[in-house]
């Protein structure tokens, strides 16, 4: 294989390889009669491999995971969790000329979803297990750093629709668990919501 020369076009035949990274950390302090201290953070990882199935368009597959640990100090409240699971995606560039590109993403994907929250001064805690089915629109901005590689921005989420179920175990203080089982159905946007985007490198290779 040689590196792919691009002037314009994303060649069909080309080998996509890439990954995006979205981190986050965010920590508020309450000024009411109850204050407290919230500390949050978290961090997604999504490697993706694919190919050029005609020009400018890609389809591929990835792998979605996420991390995230939140604290209240002074309210004594703890939560941690994670998504793991995959991704079907298919891409396509649209050229802007000086090695910009505008590109879309739509996938669907799959994860599994555990969520464990802690109350320390009960002593209280429940466990959250389940999966969600989604499916999403991703856009965003490419540029060609090399002949081969892009740095991407993207807009996470931009349009998502889905399904999730959960399944809550709730351990109180006396030893008793209560079951509950929950169905959602979600139809969300990720305009307004901060900053939610991503970054991303992409490479692309040509076959001989």
């Amino acid at each position: 294989m040689h590196l792919l020369a691009l002037n314009a076009q994303i060649k069909k035949g080309a080998l996509f390889v890439g990954g995006d990274l979205q981190l986050y950390s965010s920590n508020t302090t309450s000024t009411d009669s109850n204050p407290y201290t919230s500390k949050n953070k978290g961090i997604f990882f999504s490697p993706s491999i694919g190919w050029v199935v005609k020009e400018n368009v890609v389809a591929g597959v990835s792998l979605l995971l996420s991390f995230n640990n939140n604290e209240q100090q002074n309210a004594f409240h703890q939560s941690k969790g994670n998504r793991i699971g995959g991704s079907i995606f298919i891409r396509k560039y649209l050229p802007l000329g000086k090695s910009f590109y505008l590109f879309s993403n739509a996938a669907v994907n799959g994860q599994s979803v555990y969520n464990k929250y802690m109350y320390v001064q009960q002593p209280y805690y429940s466990t959250e297990k389940g999966y969600a089915i989604n499916a999403v629109l991703i856009t965003g901005v490419a540029y060609q750093l090399k002949k081969s590689l892009f740095l991407e921005l993207a807009l996470n989420n931009l349009i998502s629709l889905g399904y999730d179920r959960r399944n809550t175990d709730d351990h109180n203080p006396n030893g008793n668990v209560y079951k509950t089982v929950s169905n959602n159905y979600n139809l969300y946007t990720s305009l307004g919501n901060g900053v939610p985007f991503q970054i991303g490198l992409r490479w692309m290779i040509a076959k001989k």
